[in-house]
């Protein structure tokens, strides 16, 4: 079978370079590695792989929401005024 079907997609620069060298030690071209992929999903008849996310770590941090109340005044007392307060 001749291959006469083209493919044309854009990716990020750096993300095909790191692939093609990786690639490239595999032995075989980005080509080559495309078509085995779409080989495996006409095999599988879905992607060779589950899609998920990586796991979470300790050091993954949620995104900092922001949340406000009322204390029943609209009027906020100044930073010295709270201290006086407390007698500092």
């Amino acid at each position: 079978m001749s291959k006469t079907a083209i493919i044309t997609t854009r990716v990020e620069p750096e993300l095909k370079a790191n692939a093609d060298q990786i690639l490239s030690q595999l032995g075989m071209t980005t080509a080559q590695a495309i078509s085995m992929f779409l080989k495996q999903i006409e095999l599988n008849r879905g992607l060779p792989f589950t899609p998920r996310l990586p796991p979470q770590t300790a050091n993954d941090h949620k995104p900092f929401e922001v949340e406000t109340f009322n204390l029943g005044s609209d009027i906020m007392p100044d930073r010295d005024e709270l201290y006086s307060e407390r007698g500092q």
